[in-house]
């Protein structure tokens, strides 16, 4: 009997041992008394985000460090010159052959049997070429007869040409006709070189019957040597007129 109340007080004082033992591993006494945690009113203010790693950013400028090795200087290339402007090519020679005729007061005023009227003819060959034959042609229209019968050649009116090799007056055709005349009828010119330069001497006179009025007088410088199908502006290169006017002497 006695051995098993010894045996019952040594069971039980095992048991106190072991739950000694096992009390002191688990939690603390005022861990396992503290309150649970009461959860506040959510916050107002956003989630920080968490900072993020910065990239790795290369270095500016990968040259070597001072005395980590030779180092090579870097020439600049020079600047580029201008190119000089291309030459520019004169612009080609155009053919311009000028005329003009001129005289005192402007305009030839004649009295029929009166004395004639001088007036000049200047050409001047300012072109690319030479000429080998201008000559110099005067047309007049039909002036309407003052009396009676048919109106004299030419409007009674006489030509002339001073031939400065010996002073003398030489008669020159004057065309009469309200048509165009040919530039292959003209008789043959004289030559004319590049930037040649010529003034003839012409007079005018009214003979004592003819016409009373005024008309142009046509004048032009044909290139005779032209070949007759030429364009008319190619075979007749300038023109110009004078003014002539007719009148009656007095008393008649």
């Amino acid at each position: 009997m006695r051995r098993m109340q010894r045996a019952r007080v040594t069971a039980a004082g095992t048991a106190v041992v072991v739950a000694a033992l096992l009390a002191g591993c688990g939690p603390a006494a005022d861990e396992a008394k503290a309150p649970a945690a009461v959860p506040g009113p959510p916050s107002s203010e956003p989630p920080q985000p968490l900072p993020l790693t910065p990239a790795h950013t290369p270095p500016e400028s990968m040259s070597p460090p001072a005395g980590s090795g030779p180092s090579t200087a870097v020439t600049p290339a020079p600047a580029a010159k201008p190119s000089a402007p291309a030459p520019v090519s004169a612009p080609a020679r155009r053919t311009v052959l000028s005329m003009y005729a001129s005289t005192a007061g402007g305009r030839i005023e004649l009295v029929r049997g009166g004395a004639a009227k001088e007036f000049t003819v200047s050409v001047h060959n300012g072109s690319a070429r030479a000429y080998a034959e201008l000559a110099v042609a005067f047309q007049m229209e039909i002036m309407e007869s003052a009396g009676d019968g048919p109106a004299p050649a030419r409007n009674g009116l006489v030509l002339e040409r001073r031939d400065p090799a010996t002073g003398r007056w030489n008669s020159v055709e004057l065309r009469v006709a309200n048509d165009v005349q040919p530039h292959w009828l003209v008789p043959s010119g004289s030559p004319l070189a590049r930037d040649a330069s010529r003034v003839e001497r012409f007079r005018l006179r009214a003979a004592v019957k003819g016409p009373i009025g005024r008309t142009p007088l046509m004048i032009k410088v044909v290139d005779t040597a032209a070949p007759a199908e030429a364009a008319y502006d190619t075979a007749v290169p300038a023109r110009t007129s004078l003014m002539v006017g007719t009148r009656a002497a007095q008393g008649s």
